[in-house]
């Protein structure tokens, strides 16, 4: 934990919430293999998973700031058409 968020410290100005979550997991992925990108269906926000812990620009997150969460390799299956509105509102 201590050296995903020592990493996370790097970028003290970005604006990684608003908008950029998706980009920010994906840093996280490829600097940490083995840890897996989570959307968060309630507040609409992208968190990754290392290690059994959830992290964005913030930090680690807590248990009571998520909401319904879907990991994102499998969430074409879940909802396809919000998998659609993601990818072209926040992704593209």
């Amino acid at each position: 934990m201590e050296e995903v968020l020592k990493f996370i410290s790097r970028f003290p100005d970005a604006n990684w919430l608003n908008g950029n979550c998706y980009y920010f997991a994906v840093i996280l992925q490829s600097r940490f293999p083995g840890g897996s990108i989570y959307y968060d269906t309630t507040r609409g926000h992208f968190l990754f998973k290392y290690h059994n812990v959830f992290y964005d620009w913030s930090g680690a997150v807590s248990e009571d700031r998520i909401g319904h969460i879907v990991e994102w390799a499998t969430f074409d299956l879940y909802d396809h058409l919000q998998y659609q509105n993601i990818l072209e509102n926040c992704i593209k």
